[in-house]
């Protein structure tokens, strides 16, 4: 359990530096009241926290199938509200999956432009190695549904160029500590913050989609 809250603390650091209300500081454990919900600290200075580890390590007690928590920003207003949902139901004990979700007044994005957008998606995958990573927005409509949406962007580890994927807007390489690159973020959209009600931004994502699965490049859940 401390491994995992040491990565989600990595990307909370980051977070940090971009939004003050993303902070390591700000994280707490939900719990199933409001008054739960502002009781546990997750991070200090040091690391994990030995109240929320205890908390979680209590919670998870027998739990053989599905391992998971949630922890949130303390912000109730929804354009300052943050939570973070982590699996790590593997049976090598790997984390599974990670959804970052941020509250912000639409139309703009709550971390600014794509390229700061673009920064934390890195951050993201240099911590976790993914085979897939995603950012998109509230009622984007895919074209696949028993594959990843493309929405904003989309990670994928493979070296991508424009020959692959022509309709990307921009293609953004991931490189590892060695300084190798490891993956590809496909944009949808450089021009403007995404919609997933904005018919003309939905068009640019489900092309790259169409486009990825062509070549056989966007993976089916099934075999995530």
């Amino acid at each position: 359990m401390k491994d995992h809250l040491s990565l989600v603390q990595k990307l909370t650091r980051f977070l940090g530096t971009q939004d003050a209300l993303l902070a390591e500081s700000a994280w707490l454990l939900a719990g199933n009241t409001k008054d739960d919900s502002y009781r546990y600290l997750v991070f200090d200075s040091q690391g994990p926290t030995t109240a929320a580890l205890s908390v979680l390590a209590q919670e998870q007690e027998g739990e053989d199938v599905i391992k998971t928590f949630v922890i949130w920003n303390g912000q109730l207003a929804k354009s300052q509200g943050a939570s973070i949902s982590y699996y790590f139901d593997r049976a090598d004990g790997a984390a599974s999956a990670l959804s970052l979700t941020l509250g912000s007044k639409p139309p703009a994005s709550r971390l600014g432009s794509w390229t700061t957008v673009c920064k934390v998606l890195t951050e993201a995958v240099k911590i976790w190695h993914p085979l897939v990573a995603t950012i998109d927005t509230q009622k984007y409509e895919r074209v696949f549904p028993d594959r990843p949406g493309v929405g904003w962007m989309i990670y994928l580890p493979t070296i991508l160029t424009d020959q692959h994927v022509p309709e990307a807007r921009a293609l953004v390489g991931v490189l590892d500590e060695n300084n190798k690159q490891m993956g590809t973020i496909v944009v949808s959209l450089t021009d403007g913050h995404f919609s997933g009600t904005d018919p003309e931004h939905v068009r640019s994502a489900n092309a790259i989609e169409v486009r990825l699965v062509d070549q056989d490049l966007l993976p089916r859940y099934i075999d995530l």
